[in-house]
């Protein structure tokens, strides 16, 4: 296991409220929704700040792969955030970085890895990034 992301390692974070039927059987947040929490964050990411059309734009973004840390057990009712960071771009995907805090809190309860691959929607082929996508993307690199 890997050391707990610190909330100073990120500059964009997205607010998540947690809901009943987040938690598992162990009365904790399952890990399925975490991931669902991480890919909720990029989304909205894309449509608040590039302004992505992600129903019927000309450009798709598919989850190719992720991963999940845990380091503390968050359960509902917290209330939480993801940082959300950039480690890769290149070509026609994206590698994120995301962690999971509550508020004010430092360290993260869970971190992830999650890579976006870009196609053009009426192809269905890899495209490279728009220049305007990079740019906004490369706002959330991370120093790691």
């Amino acid at each position: 296991m890997t050391e707990s992301p610190q909330r100073s390692d990120f500059s964009h974070f997205h607010p998540i409220l947690t809901r009943p039927q987040d938690n598992d059987l162990n009365g904790h947040i399952a890990g399925a929704t975490v991931h669902g929490f991480f890919e909720t964050a990029i989304q909205a990411f894309l449509v608040e700040q590039a302004e992505l059309d992600l129903r019927e734009g000309a450009l798709a973004g598919f989850v190719i792969s992720s991963a999940a840390e845990f380091y503390a057990l968050p359960a509902f009712p917290d209330v939480l955030e993801v940082g959300l960071g950039v480690t890769r771009l290149g070509g026609s995907t994206v590698e994120y970085r995301l962690a999971l805090f509550r508020p004010a809190e430092p360290d993260a309860c869970a971190a992830g890895t999650l890579v976006q691959v870009f196609v053009e929607r009426a192809s269905g082929e890899p495209v490279a990034l728009p220049e305007a996508l990079q740019i906004i993307l490369a706002g959330l690199q991370l120093n790691r």
